[in-house]
């Protein structure tokens, strides 16, 4: 069995959730770094959906790290 675009995502929307309910700005900057390679891959494969999808994350976790830093 192979793992799909859809199985990366919703796994990177949970985490988001997860680690942005823990304050973890750190895991939420790893995070964003992985959406970013993933979007660039979607991106060279000419997979524009999926690479819009996986900007949307990092964008969602970029701007999860600010709210936490605003806590601070």
């Amino acid at each position: 069995m192979m793992l799909t675009i859809d199985q990366i995502a919703q796994y990177c929307e949970q985490e988001l959730a997860r680690l942005q309910l823990a304050g973890d700005r750190e895991e939420l900057r790893r995070l964003q770094l992985a959406l970013g390679v993933l979007m660039r891959a979607a991106e060279q494969a000419r997979d524009r959906d999926t690479a819009m999808r996986f900007r949307v994350l990092a964008a969602r976790a970029a701007n999860a790290q600010e709210i936490i830093a605003g806590e601070d």
